[in-house]
């Protein structure tokens, strides 16, 4: 396990990407006017990117062991899964 001197200025760093992440959330649909369905990936992929860093960062995923990781990723999987069958039944219904 290799392990990286993390400080409180690395921390907020961090936090401040966040904000800024959440910032261009609520600012991007009058930014850039794109259809409904392009502004939900758009949203989507930003909230992938803030999930990525409180993962890696917040949540110490980044020192953690592959057994750990595998769980994770696992996890993501199943409920990936389950929101794309929900999202098939709703599309169907």
């Amino acid at each position: 396990m290799k392990h990286t001197a993390t400080t409180a200025a690395f921390y907020t760093k961090v936090l401040g990407g966040l904000l800024l992440l959440t910032l261009l959330t609520f600012i991007q649909p009058s930014l850039f006017h794109l259809t409904p369905g392009k502004t939900v990936i758009v949203q989507i992929l930003i909230s992938a990117m803030k999930i990525g860093l409180i993962a890696v960062y917040y949540m110490h995923l980044r020192n953690q062991t592959a057994y750990l990781k595998g769980f994770v990723l696992m996890a993501l999987a199943i409920l990936s899964i389950f929101f794309l069958l929900v999202g098939i039944d709703v599309l169907y219904s």
